[in-house]
């Protein structure tokens, strides 16, 4: 009963301490509270039985810092919540001509070129020549 108790404390705290750093940390009070009940709970069973109470000791600590991390940013971090107002969308007219900048100097360039068959490379090195 200790030792599973310790362990899902352990387990828990570790859970808490990762939620209580997402933006759902509010979750991670429930999660952290769960944790250092168990905690306690291993605990109280370790000093009866005069076992280790380290592991216990850590989960609580753990779970300990994840509540006051949720507390804190449940308090003071607001949440931005997005509200969905209609909106009228108007369409900007483009003053920007896009036939202004258009160069047909490059066209010509492009059609003056000479197709150039392409070279015989492999009897070009032949070195039976």
């Amino acid at each position: 009963m200790r030792k599973t108790s310790v362990i899902s404390a352990l387990i828990l705290a570790v859970v808490a301490t990762i939620l209580a750093t997402l933006p759902a940390s509010l979750y991670a009070t429930i999660v952290a509270l769960v944790a250092i009940l168990l905690g306690v709970l291993g605990w109280r069973l370790s000093t009866d039985k005069l076992q280790a109470k380290s592991t216990s000791q850590l989960a609580i600590l753990l779970s300990t810092i994840a509540l006051i991390l949720s507390v804190y940013k449940y308090i003071f971090i607001p949440v931005d919540i997005k509200e969905s107002t209609p909106t009228e969308q108007h369409q900007e007219e483009d003053d920007f001509d896009d036939d202004a900048d258009y160069d047909d100097s490059l066209d010509n360039d492009l059609e003056e070129v000479e197709e150039k068959p392409p070279l015989n490379l492999i009897n070009a090195n032949s070195p039976i020549n």
